[in-house]
């Protein structure tokens, strides 16, 4: 009687067991609770306590949104006449640095910067610009472009035309002469010609310009439906529309501060046009990209063990791990790292760049996450990088989705609540695949629940993974 009520016991036990492992595993057949709400409080469980009220993940570490007002207007007026003359040994040292080949393009401009704006001084916000070159046949628009760098990307600057159209001659710009004090209009395609002709002079009728020293200006060129800037941001091909020349970039020779801009028309390396700066003494190169990278979980990462505690493991926020740096204008630029996750996640709302796509693997393979060391299909892969139009304000705004329960999941970082995706400086080291986040940092569960000041969480920890 005993044996078969021990039995009966056993029987009663394992089927309880079985049931409990059961709702313990993920089961894309059975409904589920609401993913974000088992990962909270799982997460919650994870860290040992409630989450900071203050707590924003990182994101408000790095990127900031600003308000978007519109500069003011800059006043740009013609001078009259030709006030500014330029002798043959000025246009001799532009030669040289705008030399011409066969194709007669120039081939020593300056590409090594992404932009080349400038900003008035503060002590004297006014300057003039001039075209003192040309050889296009193209209609040609000639513009300035001008923003407030505290308020707008250059994507909001403001633009005015100088030239509407180069072929309508260029008198009206500048003046050429060949034997002395016989000034003659040039044609609108002679630059090459004029300047090989013994030009002994070049007459001047410039822009005179005043704006907020603040500001950050450049230069444009239309061609038909085609507009070419200075600041390569703006630019399909993401290269500027020509360069700046002379030794340390300023040209001085007759004239004290004088700059000279390359310009082209048609996106290719080479100068159509050639214009003067005067009295513009500061260049701004813009700073470079801040990169951040983004680590998260996949909302799988809820399962609890029989005996009623967090599974650790699961949160080695490895799923996806992506760098990202959103540039003036909005553009993101994104380098994936690693995917260790096994479930389809999206970047941006694009199915085509989808993680494992992109790392060219199937769906079951995690990359750069050193799963295949623990008996798992992993594989080692080059970073991807690619990018995104936007507009973007933050890399907070680049949508990361995960395709759980028949359908797509975002990942997100709200202010207080279970993050699924956090921001950290590029020299965070991520964990292999199934090592838990706070074995390798420590500090992770104080920085969630009581010290959002510990910004650096992952400085000075072991980086062993």
């Amino acid at each position: 009687m005993k044996k078969y009520l021990m039995m009966g016991m056993l029987a009663v036990v394992f089927a309880s067991t079985f049931t409990s492992c059961k709702t313990d595993l993920y089961d894309p057949d059975q409904p589920e609770k609401d993913a974000h709400a088992l990962y909270e409080a799982n997460f919650k469980a994870y860290v040992g306590g409630n989450i900071h009220p203050n707590q924003k993940w990182g994101f408000d570490q790095v990127f900031k949104s600003r308000a978007m007002t519109r500069a003011k207007d800059a006043t740009i007026t013609p001078m009259t006449g030709y006030p500014l003359l330029f002798s043959k040994g000025y246009m001799n040292l532009v030669r040289g640095y705008f030399p011409e080949d066969n194709n007669k393009k120039p081939t020593t401009l300056n590409t090594d910067v992404t932009s080349w704006e400038f900003q008035p001084s503060a002590t004297m916000p006014s300057f003039t610009v001039s075209l003192i070159y040309s050889n296009t046949t193209a209609h040609d628009e000639v513009g300035l472009y001008y923003y407030d760098p505290a308020t707008e990307t250059p994507a909001q600057a403001k633009t005015f035309a100088l030239i509407d159209d180069v072929q309508k001659g260029l008198g009206p710009y500048y003046q050429k002469t060949i034997v002395d004090d016989v000034w003659v209009d040039p044609s609108p395609t002679d630059g090459y010609t004029v300047w090989d002709e013994g030009v002994q002079k070049i007459q001047t009728n410039p822009y005179k310009v005043e704006m907020e020293s603040t500001y950050y200006f450049g230069f444009y060129v239309k061609n038909g439906d085609k507009t070419y800037y200075t600041n390569a941001n703006l630019n399909e091909k993401q290269k500027p529309a020509a360069g700046l020349v002379g030794k340390d970039r300023t040209i001085d020779d007759d004239l004290k501060n004088s700059y000279v801009v390359g310009l082209s028309d048609d996106g290719v390396e080479g100068s159509e046009l050639i214009l003067s700066l005067v009295k513009t003494p500061t260049v701004i190169i813009p700073p470079s990209l801040e990169w951040y990278r983004i680590i998260a979980e996949d909302l799988n990462a809820h399962d609890l063990d029989k005996d009623g505690e967090v599974d650790d493991t699961d949160f080695d926020f490895n799923d996806i791990v992506i760098d990202i740096a959103i540039d003036q204008i909005g553009k993101a630029h994104c380098i994936l790292q690693a995917a260790g996750a096994t479930l389809k996640i999206k970047i941006n709302n694009d199915e085509n760049l989808e993680v494992h796509k992109l790392f060219g693997v199937e769906q079951s393979v995690m990359v750069n996450t050193n799963a295949e060391k623990r008996g798992m299909k992993g594989a080692s892969k080059p970073p991807v990088e690619f990018t995104l139009d936007g507009p973007f304000q933050t890399a907070q705004d680049v949508k990361i989705h995960v395709f759980r329960q028949e359908k797509w999941m975002e990942l997100t970082a709200p202010v207080a609540r279970a993050a699924s995706k956090i921001a950290v400086a590029t020299d965070f080291v991520w964990p292999d695949e199934r090592v838990s986040l706070k074995t390798v940092y420590p500090k992770f569960p104080e920085y969630v629940k009581d010290n959002i000041d510990i910004t650096d969480w992952w400085k000075n920890q072991p980086k062993s993974r």
